[in-house]
């Protein structure tokens, strides 16, 4: 079984250039956990400010591994500062995972 986690936060969209030293970290950090197969943080090109998340993890080990580290922790405590609000994620467990 994996687990992908799908949503969306929010930024100022005046706010994104600040924001997005942050994005890549947060992007680099997680890659290079064990169990991490994927993870992307995207800015929406319709609509300015809107960044979609998607994170894929072997299993719910991994993610409570990704959940605990140091670059999640750094990630988590730019928000106030950076005024990233409307955070909404949805995790799905995925027990027939394949690729087409």
């Amino acid at each position: 079984m994996t687990v992908i986690l799908a949503g969306t936060i929010r930024v100022a969209p005046e706010r994104l250039a600040e924001l997005r030293p942050h994005l890549k970290a947060q992007v680099e950090g997680s890659r290079a956990e064990p169990g991490c197969l994927d993870y992307a943080l995207s800015e929406d090109p319709l609509d300015p400010g809107l960044i979609r998340v998607f994170e894929h993890f072997v299993d719910e080990e991994a993610l409570a591994f990704h959940r605990a580290s140091p670059h999640m922790a750094a990630w988590r405590a730019c928000f106030p500062q950076l005024g990233v609000h409307d955070r909404r994620m949805s995790s799905f467990d995925v027990s027939d995972y394949r690729t087409i």
